[in-house]
């Protein structure tokens, strides 16, 4: 019985650290109008909350690994949601809609305002981007956000601390594209 019981244990295990959840690839989501290099076994979901323009639903793709598994990352997530046009009229209003979305992106994060943020292009858009070292945990967080198209995007990395993790994290954000 106790080797029934350990053979299954060891397949649960294994297949939940294969590398097959760690695979990357250009993925296409068209309802989002993006391409993205991300791990394969992906989520989608949408909720609706409070975004930089006002209530309205949040798209989310997001890869973690499972809660067996061993790795660097906790997360890879692109989230989007619609930017009305006034907010696109100039760089003026740009600005302001990036820095008020990235004020209440923040606050997942911290409820302490020590988070800076700096100006960004992200692959030619319009952007901003902050990182926050939680200095209690073991994670480190990377946040891109751009305009483009008629969509504010939120590009995150959750990695572990003491992890080379440059690599997979400039991959995921170098990749990000528009098809539309």
């Amino acid at each position: 019985m106790r080797q029934i019981a350990l053979l299954i244990f060891s397949i649960v295990f294994f297949s939940a650290c294969s590398t097959e959840e760690n695979k990357w690839a250009l993925q296409t989501f068209n309802e989002g109008g993006f391409v993205v290099n991300m791990p394969t076994n992906i989520e989608k979901s949408e909720k609706t909350e409070v975004t930089a323009f006002g209530k309205q639903v949040k798209h989310f793709v997001r890869w973690k690994p499972s809660s067996f598994a061993i790795d660097k990352f906790k997360l890879f997530e692109v989230s989007y949601t619609n930017s009305p046009v006034s907010d696109q009229a100039d760089s003026g209003s740009v600005s302001a809609a990036l820095d008020k979305a990235v004020e209440l992106r923040k606050k997942d994060f911290s409820e302490v305002d020590i988070i800076q943020h700096q100006p960004i292009e992200l692959n030619g858009y319009p952007g901003r981007a902050f990182f926050f070292d939680d200095n209690k945990g073991n994670s480190m967080v990377t946040v891109k956000m751009c305009i483009a198209g008629n969509k504010l995007y939120d590009l995150v990395v959750i990695s572990k601390k003491n992890y080379s993790t440059n690599a997979e994290a400039a991959q995921f954000f170098d990749s990000f594209k528009l098809t539309k």
